[in-house]
């Protein structure tokens, strides 16, 4: 019996550090995505110094294990000069601080999210379909076991991101 119970204890561990590892891989992939995707969006000088004085912010909306990953791949990266910094938001937060907003699948609502930063230079990526359809800019989705994106080249274009051509070129149509 116990050896039984040691054999299924063990099972347990071995599947669980397998799920474990793919999320961790999913994420690192995710968070690769996020740093290469902002390597072709110009923000405006008056949003960001072409000196590269300020620190560019990623922030992640509610999702602890992103954030810990984003910090990981980011780790002594830096975009035209611009340091990263990676930060945890709430919709509450003042999102126009925000560079770079990375709203996770589990943002079921994310209105709030893209109300806050409507007005703003702010480059919005996400997770759901409700993201896309309610004007968020970079729709990250798995199709055949690859994470795609979309773009809504209007959404950017409305906040004054420029986006390069070759980005445009790359993306999907929304699934």
């Amino acid at each position: 019996m116990l050896q039984l119970l040691t054999k299924s204890v063990f099972i347990s561990a071995l599947l669980l550090s397998q799920g474990w590892a793919m999320d961790q891989r999913e994420l690192t992939i995710k968070a690769a995505y996020l740093f290469r995707l902002s390597l072709f969006v110009e923000w405006p000088p008056s949003r960001l110094n072409p000196t590269g004085s300020e620190p560019m912010h990623f922030c992640v909306a509610d999702d602890q294990a992103m954030l810990e990953s984003l910090k990981t791949v980011l780790a002594g990266k830096s975009i035209n000069q611009h340091k990263i910094e990676v930060i945890e938001v709430q919709p509450r937060d003042n999102l126009s601080a925000c560079h770079l907003l990375y709203l996770p699948r589990h943002i079921q609502t994310p209105k709030p999210f893209l109300q806050a930063v409507a007005s703003h230079p702010v480059l919005t990526v996400g997770e759901t379909e409700a993201f896309y359809r309610q004007g968020g800019m970079i729709y990250l989705y798995n199709k055949e076991n690859r994470i795609r994106f979309a773009i809504n080249e209007q959404a950017a274009k409305g906040a004054g991101l420029e986006l390069r051509a070759q980005l445009l070129h790359l993306a999907d149509q929304p699934p």
